[in-house]
């Protein structure tokens, strides 16, 4: 098994939903194979991305990767979506998931784990890291980086609500 970048989004998003933000985003002439079966649709997408030839496993997944942490308010489907971790993967993932809202685990081999994403049309993956990485430097060292990732995103998720605090 492999190193990967994981997504996470609302069941409601189809294949055909990630394939035309992978088309009008990436790929004008990505390849769509994916299927129905008994759970739902499963597959994967094929797109060039940069010079990365790349291909973006979508399925229907019914077991979180962490019982504790339900990703969508206790939903008992998702969608999943899988991305090797190599070159553009975390900056590929990130856009397609800003389009819907949802989580991204960028290396599912690390002790970081998955990181919300707002919905946003306007989203750019260097913004988010960069505001995302200037808040962990400022947090206390005493917190493990896991905890520091979450922080850092909840006070970007929330950060028009703490401007109104502040």
């Amino acid at each position: 098994m492999g190193v990967n970048t994981h997504g996470y989004v609302r069941k409601e998003v189809t294949a055909t939903d990630i394939f035309n933000v992978i088309t009008s985003k990436f790929d004008k002439d990505a390849k769509f194979n994916v299927k129905e079966d008994k759970q739902g649709e499963i597959g994967r997408i094929g797109f060039k991305y940069k010079d990365e030839e790349r291909d973006i496993f979508y399925c229907i997944g019914t077991q979180y990767p962490e019982d504790e942490f339900r990703y969508f308010d206790g939903e008992e489907t998702y969608v999943y979506l899988d991305l090797n971790y190599w070159g553009s993967s975390v900056e590929i993932m990130s856009e397609i998931i800003s389009h819907f809202g949802g989580w991204i685990d960028e290396n599912d081999c690390d002790e970081f784990g998955p990181v919300y994403i707002k919905q946003s049309e306007n989203f750019e993956y260097s913004s988010f890291v960069d505001e995302r990485d200037k808040i962990v430097s400022l947090l206390d060292d005493n917190l493990s980086n896991v905890i520091k990732f979450h922080i850092a995103t909840q006070i970007i998720k929330h950060k028009e609500k703490i401007k109104e605090l502040l």
